[in-house]
């Protein structure tokens, strides 16, 4: 019997991509927002103002889901580098599918800050009634790759019912840490779910995190 050749076309199916966006103001506008951020805060710790999945929250402050409305130079600073950075993201990912005019808006649904300490953590979940979802690093504190992270796990669910040696492609890149680095905003779909790791530090852990959906302006 003669060997014979196999073909194997590869065919990359559903990949789900992240972005990393680094702010160019951000030095300018750090103090500022962190400024602004502690004296809305006040002498508040582990509050959850949003009173949005609180049980899935601990050892952090979450303020209300209008941060972006605030009237704040250093705010406004931050929503204009979001929207700039969110739309160029669509256009990239949506360019074969939209109108050849490209003219398209950002609306964010959600915007809040995290001042995170203490083992705070956020538990496992995804973002609904949004398109893309950011979460910015205003002050890392002392967060890495494992402390205080974010967390992003493969939305294939049913790939993980079943394991054995013919799967460590699927098992083995199961999740994704990110990188926390003051400046840098991490773009992803809402459909992912995402945690926040427990965070241990002498300094706070703080982000600003949105959702927003984008439209077409005829």
């Amino acid at each position: 019997m003669q060997n014979s050749i196999i073909t194997i076309e590869e065919a990359a199916l559903w990949a789900t991509t992240l972005f990393t966006a680094i702010n160019p103001i951000h030095d300018q506008i750090s103090e500022p927002l962190k400024k602004f951020i502690y004296d809305y805060k006040g002498d508040r710790d582990g509050e959850i103002e949003s009173e949005i999945a609180a049980g899935v929250k601990a050892g952090l402050f979450e303020s209300k889901f209008d941060f972006f409305d605030q009237d704040n130079t250093a705010v406004r600073g931050l929503r204009e580098f979001c929207t700039a950075a969110v739309l160029e993201v669509a256009k990239h990912v949506n360019g074969q599918f939209w109108q050849e005019d490209g003219k398209c808006s950002l609306e964010f649904h959600e915007s809040w800050f995290h001042i995170t300490n203490h083992g705070g953590q956020h538990e496992f979940h995804y973002h609904s009634n949004c398109s893309w979802c950011g979460i910015y690093y205003l002050e890392i504190g002392d967060a890495t790759m494992e402390n205080g992270c974010n967390r992003f796990f493969d939305p294939r669910t049913a790939a993980h019912g079943y394991s054995d040696y013919g799967t460590a492609y699927i098992s083995e890149n199961s999740r994704f840490n990110t990188t926390p680095k003051n400046g840098n905003l991490v773009i992803f779909p809402s459909y992912l779910y995402h945690s926040a790791a427990p965070y241990e530090g002498a300094q706070d852990r703080i982000v600003v995190s949105f959702n927003s959906s984008i439209h077409h302006e005829p």
